[in-house]
This record gives structure tokens, C-alpha cells and sequence, in this order.
């Protein structure tokens, strides 16, 4: 009999062919083996994700394909019922691994810690890609606004896993419960690249007005962690403490600026059309 892979990979898609490629392309370079990959596609999407899994599958990656992801949250938590590994790990298509992220995640797990936190690194070709480049910078090990992509799969299911509820920050949410049950959370030194892509000020913000419809749910949950995240001087106060970046780089230091009250202004608005008019699409489909 074979034995069930040590570490699952999670990774929810939507018409995401072109950068699963380079997802899974990542995952063959690893230096631990004892993994799978279970990819949870969108069921209304229409490229050509499952060929791609297909292909990678028969070069020899420990790949699955699932077509039953309808929601983020949702997509996740259906994939971790499939998965059959001891460790969790969630991720994004848009992402890819360094060499030594899932041996560190199994090391670290294995005895000194029940949940990981995992550092991004973001790039794109874009000058407000590059802005986010520099907003994740300011956020490097504060616990606000960081969550934990990887845990043990006892605790995922003790805890009920993602709440399929949750569009805003449901993996802010998971984090949330994870330390509140008072499980051991540590940080990985290896990390992820995330790819913004060819990110624009509108797509961002379009984002941002889409969280509206589920924040008060967040907020019902987690009041205080909402109280914090709604706080725009708290997003200042960050990039106050990295005012050395308007130094090495003042056209991003702004723009991050630019960007983040653009967001927090999309936020309030979307939060106005909410409450008065509760029927209203905020963000076309």
C-alpha cells in the first residue's frame, strides 16, 4: 500500500492555465518529495487548466484535479477534504515556491510549531505592481495583518477548516481562530513569489469594493482584528516606520500611498452603496 504523502498542497483556480504552469513548474524543483498537489478549479472556468494538471501529471509531479471550487473559502476547504497529507499547506495560483519551503514547512511542524506563516515576495511589471511590492515590505512580520498559509491537518479540522462565509479575509479568519485556540504559530525563513501580474489601480480597488458584501461578517467574528484592519492610521503608522523607502525608492513610496488610501476610499464607499442601497451590484460581473 502507499503511504499518504507527508505535506498536500491547496490550490484554488479560476481560468488560471496560464499560471498554474508556472505554480507547478516551481514544485519540481523541490527538494522534498513527500508531497502532493490537489488543484480545486472554479466550476465556471473555461481554459485549459485540467490539461495542464494532465501534463505535469505524466512528467512525474504528484498532481490531482478536482472541479469543485466555487468560492475561495469554499474551494479550499473542499480541496483539504480530498487532500490526504498530515500538513496543509494553502496557496494561491499566482504564487510560486522557493526549493526548501516544503521541507522547512515539514521540519517545522513536525515539532516545534502547529501553524506556519509563509513571507511573500511580490513582483509584476507594473509601476502599481511594484507598489505592492513595497506595501508587503512594510508588512513583514506584523501579526495584524499576516496569516498563516500552512498547518496541521488535525487543527484545520478541529477548528472546521475555512469558513465558507468569509470572502473578506477569510484567511485572515482562519489565522485568527488558529492563535485565539492557542496553537504554536511560527514563521518560515523560505518564501513564496507572489506574481502581481500586470496589476492596475482599478483592478485593486475593484478588489477592495467586492469585500464589502462579507466584512460585516468578519467584523461579527473578529471586532477587535476588524477594528484594527478599517484603521487607516494603523496602515500609516507602517509605512511611517519604513520612511527609509522614500529614500531608495520615492516614486513607490508615494504611489503605496496613493494606492492604499484609493483602496481604504473604495472601502468607504463601497460600505455607503452597502448601506443604503443593500440591493446594489458593487462590483460588475
Amino acid at each position: 500500500m502507499t503511504r499518504p504523502p507527508t505535506l498536500s498542497v491547496i490550490v484554488p483556480a479560476y481560468n488560471s492555465a496560464a499560471l498554474l504552469r508556472e505554480f507547478l513548474a516551481s514544485f519540481q524543483a523541490s527538494g522534498f518529495r513527500d508531497f502532493e498537489i490537489v488543484v480545486n478549479d472554479d466550476v465556471r472556468s473555461s481554459d485549459d487548466t485540467e490539461r495542464v494538471v494532465d501534463g505535469f501529471r505524466a512528467a512525474g509531479l504528484s498532481v490531482r484535479y478536482l472541479r469543485e471550487n466555487r468560492s475561495m473559502a469554499q474551494g479550499r476547504r473542499r480541496g483539504a477534504a480530498e487532500a490526504a497529507g498530515d500538513i496543509l499547506l494553502h496557496l494561491d495560483t499566482d504564487m510560486t515556491v522557493t526549493p526548501g519551503l516544503l521541507g522547512e514547512c515539514a521540519d517545522l511542524l513536525t515539532d516545534r510549531y502547529d501553524a506556519l506563516v509563509v513571507p511573500e515576495e511580490s513582483f509584476g511589471t507594473t509601476f502599481w505592481a511594484r507598489c505592492k511590492w513595497l506595501e508587503k515590505k512594510c508588512y513583514d512580520g506584523v501579526e495584524q495583518i499576516e496569516s498563516l498559509r500552512c498547518l496541521r491537518r488535525d487543527i484545520y479540522e478541529k477548528l472546521g477548516g475555512h469558513d465558507e462565509r468569509m470572502v473578506f479575509s477569510e484567511d485572515k479568519d482562519l489565522d485568527l481562530r488558529v492563535r485565539a485556540a492557542g496553537y504554536r504559530v511560527g514563521r518560515t525563513r523560505e518564501f513564496l513569489f507572489h506574481n502581481e501580474g500586470a496589476l492596475r489601480l482599478s483592478t485593486t480597488l475593484r478588489k477592495k469594493l467586492g469585500y464589502v458584501g462579507t466584512a460585516g461578517l468578519f467584523a461579527q467574528e473578529h471586532p477587535e482584528a476588524f477594528r484594527w484592519q478599517i484603521n487607516i492610521l494603523h496602515r500609516f503608522a507602517l509605512y511611517l516606520r519604513n520612511i527609509r523607502y522614500l529614500r531608495t525608492h520615492p516614486l513607490l513610496y508615494t504611489g503605496m500611498w496613493v494606492m492604499k488610501i484609493s483602496e481604504f476610499g473604495a472601502g468607504a464607499i463601497g460600505h455607503l452603496l452597502r448601506r443604503f442601497r443593500p440591493g446594489a451590484r458593487l462590483v460588475p460581473a
